[in-house]
């Protein structure tokens, strides 16, 4: 089932009927579906926030669109948690799921948290809001830089928010995988999309992921048990992913991963790659821009 289709199988039947009238081409722009309790039903897409009317057509006026009622809600938010949600409190209380084909279900809501530590939220109650990320299977969208950098090399993947990280990082997993002991560190589950013990999309036939666990220790883990040729991992940002990453890169592991930054210019800002990028970690930048076109950076 791709990321769309699964993504609307989590709304009630009378808004998935809208949503299932949307032409090929709206379907391919739309990166997220947002449900806001009592407000209008919007997508957020390659051109823009867009709000759904009834009969399936896009537009940028929510006027005579579709609106969200609470059964809307309760019913997503019960879909995404398989009816079970005293078994995803870890994920209640980070506040997102991730779902069939890689999708991650955001929730929004009331916090409530530990009696002893109102730092750290327990659940969460009262969902007003809900955000369905659709991930996407692109295939060939690495090829251009696996031919640029004649892998194995060491690169770092930046972008905006929905600019297509996620799926950059999907795709050169597989084409790796194909070739290189991969270990893939998927924390959030999104881009192997592992149901049990089996990833649903394509990570290579030598990937061996590594879901659930936090950053740092899936790195730490992986060097120490798989012999990985090259470590994959999303989003790095604290001191512990740091010193796991420094940790692989000195037993001499390839590192592949993804910050947020709109420029190289503003990812050499931020501490933890400036140090990784003074160990020669990375040959290569690539840098995310619009409707998933990157450019491809050479660092001496």
């Amino acid at each position: 089932m791709n990321g769309f289709k699964s993504a609307i199988e989590l709304l009630q039947p009378k808004l998935r009927s809208s949503f299932e009238k949307l032409s090929p081409a709206d379907i391919d722009t739309i990166n997220e579906i947002r449900l806001r309790l009592g407000r209008h039903i919007s997508v957020s897409t390659s051109v823009g926030n867009r709000f759904i009317t009834e009969s399936g057509e896009l537009t940028g006026d929510c006027a005579f669109t579709l609106v969200t009622e609470p059964s809307d809600i309760e019913y997503t938010f019960k879909n995404a948690f398989s009816y079970s949600l005293h078994s995803y409190s870890k994920e209640l209380s980070m506040g997102y799921i991730t779902v069939g084909s890689g999708n991650r279900v955001g929730i929004c809501g009331t916090a409530v948290t530990n009696s002893s530590d109102f730092r750290n939220v327990e659940t969460i109650k009262y969902v007003s809001s809900i955000n369905i990320r659709i991930a996407r299977e692109k295939r060939g969208f690495a090829e251009k830089l696996i031919n640029t950098c004649k892998t194995p090399a060491g690169i770092l993947i930046i972008g905006a928010p929905a600019t297509g990280k996620t799926t950059l990082l999907r795709d050169l997993t597989r084409l790796l995988g194909s070739r290189y002991r991969v270990s893939l560190i998927d924390e959030q589950n999104e881009i192997s999309a592992t149901h049990r013990d089996k990833a649903e999309n394509d990570v290579g036939e030598l990937t061996d992921v590594f879901v659930g666990y936090p950053k740092h220790m899936g790195i730490s883990t992986a060097v120490r048990v798989m012999s990985p040729n090259i470590i994959v991992v999303d989003e790095i940002g604290t001191d512990e992913e740091l010193r796991a990453l420094e940790f692989a890169l000195h037993s001499g592991v390839t590192l592949i991963t993804a910050v947020h930054a709109e420029s190289f210019n503003e990812a050499k800002k931020k501490r933890i790659v400036r140090a990784l990028l003074e160990e020669n970690a990375f040959q290569y930048a690539a840098v995310l821009g619009k409707n998933y076109e990157y450019e491809i950076i050479k660092i001496d």
